[in-house]
């Protein structure tokens, strides 16, 4: 269940970006891509995570409790307030960019040895969701930089990391 949870938190952002980013036409193929791309990345790594898990098997909690805590820090300390640079971006190379998070959080996960499948399906189906919400109803969803989301989703990968290392 904590899977579901995790890849729900980790395809946030796809959410606030999204909803920012001016896309018009093959919106429905841009969706489908950015959740190709957010079910790609974590199965790798998840792979990376589980070799890693091998080679540092007395200190694979404790790094990956670090890991997913820095992740969850960098979320709270990104600046925002600055002019948008992602308009500037190419949409398919943007889809790429909003991956990468769930690669990182998916190498600890296979570090914690979560269920890869689940998370990876869960990715997948709420990075496709949000990314379709957002393009379709931005001026419904009235998000201003995603600042609140930002924050409670670095808390949330704060904590876990945190657990994770208590654990």
């Amino acid at each position: 269940m904590g899977e579901l949870f995790v890849a729900a938190v980790t395809t946030l952002d796809i959410l606030v970006i999204y909803v920012l980013l001016e896309v018009r036409g093959r919106k429905i193929l841009f969706a489908l891509w950015t959740a190709l791309l957010n079910m790609l990345l974590p199965f790798v790594g998840f792979m990376m995570g589980e070799f890693t898990m091998l080679i540092f098997s007395d200190w694979s909690m404790l790094l990956s409790g670090v890991l997913l805590a820095l992740i969850g820090l960098h979320m709270l300390l990104e600046d925002v307030e600055g002019p948008s640079k992602m308009i500037q971006i190419p949409p398919v190379f943007l889809a790429f960019v909003v991956s990468i998070d769930a690669f990182s959080v998916s190498v600890t996960l296979g570090m914690l040895q979560f269920n890869k499948w689940l998370f990876i399906f869960a990715s997948g189906v709420f990075s496709l969701v949000f990314s379709l919400v957002a393009l379709y109803f931005q001026k419904k969803l009235n998000i201003r930089r995603g600042k609140r989301i930002r924050y409670f989703a670095g808390f949330v990968l704060i904590v876990m990391g945190i657990y994770s290392c208590v654990y």
